[in-house]
């Protein structure tokens, strides 16, 4: 990730990246979303904004920190996948305008909402398992109040569920600001989602995201973006981490 930044901030970011994009943008899948959302954002486009508004610094901020020790080792749910999310996250957490400590709790819920992985098979239940961990990697000041604990912890369990279990997780946790529990998981969910364009099936062109189930009106403006994010990563695995690219198909 800090290479595509550096890439732009040196004005060198000058390859085609939306491939991918024009190769599955008339599958069925997509058609609905693209037709209400025909102005689809550019990786591109995105970087500038965040130039303008000052954000690229705190983007390499976050990025540095994510302890890649502790992350679940593989192509498919390792490091790139996790800077990725963390990438979507900090783009909608922006857009829907949460306070500070908000966009702490939704930042580091996306640099190790996989740590409970032990495979790259669907899994309902790592959310849970990431849940318990992650409270040994958080230590910013604001998890002294075990609400804010209890907030990150019920948003990285419900990331591996079904949106119908938003109550339980609710009350499992003790959660009563409803509001706020249901944008922070919003955003971790559509994050996580959006980099679901990784995953292919039919022979490369079907994307194993669905975009009409993305939760946040703004993500889907970003399909585009994100086809050309993971393109890039493809484009130019010397330069990021994780491994070699291969095809997982599921």
């Amino acid at each position: 990730m800090h290479y595509l930044l550096e890439l732009f901030l040196g004005g060198n970011l000058n390859q085609t990246l939306n491939e991918d994009f024009m190769k599955k943008q008339n599958n069925e899948q997509y058609i609905e979303t693209i037709h209400s959302n025909p102005k689809q954002s550019s990786l591109i486009e995105i970087l500038k904004q965040l130039m303008r508004e000052g954000n690229i610094d705190r983007l390499k901020q976050e990025l540095d920190t994510i302890d890649e020790e502790e992350l679940y080792t593989s192509f498919i749910h390792g490091i790139n996948h996790n800077e990725r999310v963390l990438f979507w996250a900090y783009i909608l957490s922006l857009q829907c305008g949460i306070d500070e400590i908000c966009v702490r709790i939704v930042l580091d819920a996306s640099k190790y909402h996989d740590i409970g992985r032990v495979n790259d098979c669907v899994d309902p239940s790592h959310g849970e398992r990431s849940a318990e961990a992650i409270i040994e990697l958080v230590n910013d000041p604001i998890y002294e109040n075990q609400n804010f604990v209890k907030l990150l912890q019920s948003i990285v369990e419900i990331h591996s569920l079904e949106d119908t279990d938003a109550d339980r997780i609710m009350r499992k946790y003790g959660i009563t600001d409803k509001k706020t529990f249901y944008t922070l998981f919003s955003i971790l969910k559509d994050a996580d989602a959006l980099d679901r364009i990784r995953i292919t099936y039919m022979e490369d062109t079907i994307s194993c995201l669905n975009p009409i189930y993305l939760r946040i009106p703004y993500s889907k403006k970003l399909l585009m973006a994100a086809h050309e994010l993971n393109e890039f990563y493809m484009k130019n695995e010397e330069h990021t981490k994780g491994g070699k690219h291969e095809k997982y198909l599921y």
